[in-house]
């Protein structure tokens, strides 16, 4: 369990790093730019997933194998993949409203499966009810000075639902598209 914990940790740690850096190429280069950017990532994570130059790029692969779940060891970077077609999509479809989909992702499933994994004792639909407040608690943490109260608040529970309603799809994917849209139709209508 200790062990398992232990990779979760440095999986997750590189999960909300890797994923903040979105929020920086959405915020930072011009639209096409960032789209161009995110379709090269999504080029080089289908190949690591084929196993393509999986020899020549030994060292690369070594990496993704040390952060890889056992049962991913099959297709290595699977996760990441849907991750960076979730982000791709929404900002393809939502634009800079993709901002808190992305935080969303990055915090709160990353704290969610942490403290899930760690103190999750009370079932929840398909989760722990630890695990769904450690979705809404940072990523609301993280959202509210830039969104504010209520906002914030709306996010990080769209995204918490979505985690926890999504079994036949990725939670990586369906999180930021959720949270997207919630902030597009807000942005839009109210």
């Amino acid at each position: 369990m200790e062990n398992n914990y232990k990779l979760e940790v440095k999986r997750q740690t590189f999960h909300l790093m890797s994923i903040l850096i979105w929020c920086f190429v959405v915020l930072v280069f011009p639209r096409s730019v960032a789209l161009g950017i995110m379709i090269l990532v999504l080029i080089l994570n289908l190949l690591i997933v084929l196993r393509l130059f999986e020899k020549k790029l030994k060292f690369f692969y070594q990496f993704v194998y040390i952060l890889e779940r056992r049962k991913n060891l099959q297709k290595p970077g699977i996760q990441a993949i849907w991750a960076n077609l979730g982000v791709f999509l929404s900002f393809l479809l939502f634009g800079k409203c993709a901002i808190p989909g992305i935080v969303a992702l990055a915090v709160g499933d990353a704290f969610s499966t942490l403290i899930g994994i760690r103190y999750g004792k009370r079932k929840f639909i398909n989760r722990s009810l630890e695990g769904s407040l450690g979705f809404v608690v940072p990523t609301f943490l993280t959202l509210l000075p830039f969104y504010g109260f209520y906002k914030a608040i709306l996010f990080a529970l769209v995204g918490a639902f979505t985690e926890i309603i999504s079994k036949k799809v990725d939670d990586n994917f369906s999180i930021p598209l959720a949270v997207s849209f919630v902030c597009f139709i807000l942005s839009r209508y109210l």
